[in-house]
């Protein structure tokens, strides 16, 4: 039985166009509607909001987006002071799973200017029990006004969060005197710094507790370089700055993986720091992490020991600088 070739053509092009449209509503109904499968991984120790990153995000359901927003703002601890607008788009990186079928979420803006945590009830729910801001990194310039607010979290080993949140404001000094400055230096520039403590309690809800410093002052350093791409000099250089920081008092670390878990121990083994660096190593691969306690990390590139030893003389504040 002959059939007209016509035929065929129509039947495959409707074949094709409903399969087209089938497929664009499926990959529709999975990120707009439907359930989005999270990865499950345990949220890391330090938490900062990286504007540099450009990583994706997983997307948030319309109804879980609106109740996040209506939560974001009723937190235990201080406000942010900054003037800003809040973001309004946000997205997932991963999810730890809690006890009793409860999760933890790592919620980003788009922006990536804010980072929050969020438990939920988890069961295979998606409802929102509490929220708590963990990382700020936003600037706003106004006329003369310009004013920051960086807020860090470093999650403890017994599972709390400690967040550091610092707010700078600084007022033009061009248009004023030496001694205007000096009488009234307020007026030109403020800046406050606040720690809080928080734990996730029975309930799944942050709870702000008592913050019970048992870590002693230290001064650490830690030596990375990329797996497979050690500097040339990097021994010989290394060894030296090890040796100059035992003189000078300071613990230190040589890693070349596992960045996210690094632990850096006391000479006599009785007092050890477990810390996070990826958020300060730089694209060069290789250099050291300095850290005090209570101070931002400060990373320096690979280079001469001369320059690196300089550099751990201005960051640990040691004497005899100009030596």
């Amino acid at each position: 039985m002959n059939r007209n070739p016509f035929t065929y053509i129509i039947a495959i092009s409707l074949v094709l166009l409903l399969t087209s449209c089938f497929s664009r509503r499926n990959h529709q109904d999975d990120t707009d509607g439907g359930a989005v499968v999270y990865p499950m991984d345990v949220i890391r120790d330090t938490l900062i909001a990286d504007v540099h990153c450009h990583d994706s995000l997983y997307p948030l359901q319309d109804e879980v987006l609106e109740s996040f927003l209506e939560k974001a703002g009723d937190f235990q601890g201080r406000k942010w002071t900054a003037k800003v607008d809040f973001p309004q788009e946000w997205g997932v990186e991963c999810v730890e799973r809690l006890p009793e079928g409860r999760e933890l979420w790592l919620l980003h803006s788009q922006n990536r200017e804010w980072v929050y945590l969020a438990t939920t009830s988890g069961f295979g729910t998606q409802r929102i029990l509490d929220v708590l801001p963990v990382a700020v990194s936003v600037a706003n310039q106004r006329d003369e006004d310009l004013e920051t607010e960086i807020w860090q979290t470093l999650r403890l080993p017994d599972g709390q969060f400690r967040t550091t949140k610092e707010y700078e404001w600084i007022h033009s000094v061009s248009k004023a005197t030496k001694q205007e400055f000096i009488s009234d230096p307020e007026k030109y520039h403020r800046k406050t710094r606040y720690v809080e403590q928080f734990l996730i309690n029975e309930q799944g809800r942050f709870e702000k507790s008592e913050i019970v410093d048992t870590m002693p002052d230290y001064s650490a350093v830690v030596f990375y370089f990329n797996p497979h791409e050690k500097p040339e000099m990097w021994d010989e250089t290394v060894m030296h700055l090890q040796a100059f920081c035992e003189e000078h008092g300071v613990i230190y670390e040589e890693v070349s993986g596992n960045f996210d878990r690094v632990t850096v121990r006391d000479f006599e083994l009785t007092f050890a720091l477990e810390t996070d660096i990826t958020p300060y190593i730089d694209a060069s691969g290789s250099g050291m992490v300095m850290m005090r306690k209570d101070e931002t990390p400060k990373a320096v590139r690979f280079g001469s020991y001369e320059y690196m030893q300089m550099e751990l003389r201005r960051y640990f504040k040691l004497r005899d600088f100009e030596s």
